[in-house]
């Protein structure tokens, strides 16, 4: 086990090479010229000031009203874009807004998703609920969203699939449209290179939209209304959303618990067979436990209680056993890593971890077998004891025995 963990390591393992700069907190304002990498990590992020390397950061809202050099890592729950961006940007959140020009390409997944007007992207693939393109993109367009609606130009092909799509700009390259419900073509369409299409009814008025080429009804791009079949190409952007929210996850468990990560990184290592056996009776006990608490009306809030921690625990198993292991690495190794470090190296585990539930049966054995490990070194060291009180003339003070 100790050597999977350390290939996993190997492979996964990102660079830390260039210089970084890390702010986290409820709220964090950058207010001045930043020449490094940034890595935030808030409720409120705003950035009012130019950042000359890469920006990977997570908050509740975002506001980028300053120039990013390189790339942008991000999601959030609203992320306003307002300034130049020299890279790429790689986004999910609730609702994103792009309103100042990207060198680079979007790879964006939310709920709402606008290109503002007057503004130029790279190419642009996103997902979510809403997508509006009002400027121009000046590479290709492939979208999976519930409604569509293009007001701009797109330089390249557009391959676009969902339940509305209405266009209303000029597409330069081939045009794919497949749409649930339907299909609208505005005044100002223009398709210079031909299109397909398919909606569900009678065919598609496009006007005079089709300016070269020919619009085909083709049956093959068929979408059944209650299964998608592009979302083949959304579970990618699903990915990255998932990766993301791991990564976030990752951050809290290591930020708020690494004392006790660390601690049980060298329990795993010093005690597994012990470790091993407190993980499979947690497992095992807590369930049990929880049902025999129920059986009473006065146990029934208890074993709710513990049921539902269980089932957040169990939720958040791999990812816990990831920043376990990461700690346990680290204990290994002869630096102290830094924060950032951990938390990327754990990243890395994850996705090994998730490779590892790809071989049937083994896999999944040898990933409970960690998680019991981790979970049982963990409660290992938590201080079970409780306080004791210790009455000296003329004072009372509390001291606490134990880990």
């Amino acid at each position: 086990m100790k050597h999977f963990i350390i290939a996993g390591l190997l492979l996964c393992t990102v660079s830390m090479a260039h210089a970084t700069r890390i702010e986290w907190g409820k709220t964090t304002i950058i207010d001045k010229p930043v020449y490094d990498n940034l890595y935030i990590a808030g409720s409120e992020v705003i950035i009012n000031a130019p950042v000359h390397g890469d920006l990977i950061l997570t908050g509740g809202t975002v506001t980028i009203n300053d120039t990013v050099s390189n790339d942008i890592l991000v999601a959030g729950g609203t992320l306003n874009f307002n300034g130049f961006v020299g890279g790429d940007i790689r986004c999910a959140g609730g609702k994103l807004n792009i309103l100042k020009e990207v060198t680079g390409d979007v790879v964006a997944a939310g709920g709402t998703i606008v290109i503002g007007k007057n503004i130029t992207i790279g190419s642009l693939i996103g997902a979510g609920g809403d997508i509006t393109i009002n400027g121009t993109v000046n590479g290709m367009v492939r979208t999976a969203s519930g409604r569509l609606l293009l007001n701009g130009n797109v330089m390249k092909d557009m391959d676009c699939r969902g339940g509305q799509l209405t266009i209303n700009g000029t597409v330069h390259g081939q045009a794919v449209l497949a749409a649930t419900d339907e299909v609208l073509i505005g005044n100002a369409a223009a398709f210079d290179n031909g299109v397909r299409y398919w909606a569900p009814g009678k065919k598609v008025d496009f006007k005079q939209a089709v300016k070269g080429g020919q619009a085909i009804f083709d049956p093959s791009l068929r979408m059944n209304r209650n299964h998608w079949y592009y979302l083949g190409f959304s579970s990618i952007v699903g990915l990255f959303w998932y990766v993301g929210m791991v990564l976030v996850l990752i951050m809290i468990v290591q930020y708020l618990f690494g004392s006790t990560m660390k601690k049980a990184g060298q329990t795993a290592y010093d005690k597994m067979m012990k470790s091993l056996g407190y993980g499979v009776l947690f497992w095992i006990g807590v369930p049990i436990a929880a049902v025999l608490a129920c059986v009473t009306v006065i146990g029934v809030p208890i074993g709710l209680i513990l049921l539902f921690s269980y089932v957040i625990l169990a939720l958040l198993a791999t990812t816990i056993t990831s920043v376990v292991a990461a700690n346990w690495l680290n204990n290994r190794s002869a630096t102290n890593w830094r924060y950032w470090q951990m938390v990327f190296t754990a990243l890395g585990i994850f996705i090994v971890f998730k490779i590892l539930t790809f071989t049937p049966f083994f896999g999944w054995l040898v990933l409970a077998l960690l998680v019991s490990i981790a979970f049982g070194s963990i409660l290992l060291n938590v201080n079970w004891r409780r306080p004791k009180t210790v009455r000296e003339p003329g004072q009372l003070h509390t001291s606490t025995s134990g880990i």
